[in-house]
């Protein structure tokens, strides 16, 4: 027997295909900056990260660009560009960034940043996500850090 379309109960979309999305999450960031000089920053601090995401392609994966910010002493504030990769069209999925990275405080370095993470999308519009992430940046110094972030991505798919 065939059930009549209408009376099909309808599956959300989890899979971000043509998505443009926004991302807020905190954490902690562990850091230390070498300057000519000496050390400029080291140990951890707490993180804020916001970005913006854009479709990129038909799989789902995203354009990602976005600021975050590390309280410690000095203040460190970073830009960063890249692709937000994903593996799954489920609810439960893993994701990798491969980002660009400028800092702009406390001491001027680029470099590349890359992050692995797991993602739950619990609604089609909204996903909560827990991500580690490492980077290597030169530029006024050297500057090594990694970062623990969890926060949440929601979604519109005006784009399609």
């Amino acid at each position: 027997m065939l059930a009549h379309p209408a009376l099909a109960e309808e599956v959300p979309r989890l899979d971000h295909r043509g998505a443009l999305g926004g991302i807020i999450a905190g954490g902690v960031a562990f850091q230390e900056t070498v300057l000519q000089y000496g050390v400029a920053e080291r140990g951890r601090a707490a993180l804020v990260l916001g970005q913006l995401t854009f479709p990129l392609g038909v799989q789902g994966n995203e354009w990602t660009v976005g600021v975050g910010t590390a309280f410690s002493d000095p203040v460190s504030v970073a830009v960063a560009g890249g692709v937000r990769l994903y593996f799954g069209d489920e609810a439960w999925k893993t994701f990798v960034t491969i980002e660009g990275t400028l800092h702009v405080t406390p001491a001027v370095s680029a470099g590349p940043r890359l992050g692995f993470g797991v993602q739950w999308d619990f609604a089609q519009v909204a996903g909560t996500f827990v991500q580690l992430a490492a980077e290597v940046t030169a530029g006024q110094g050297i500057r090594f850090g990694a970062s623990v972030v969890a926060g949440f991505q929601f979604r519109t798919y005006i784009f399609e």
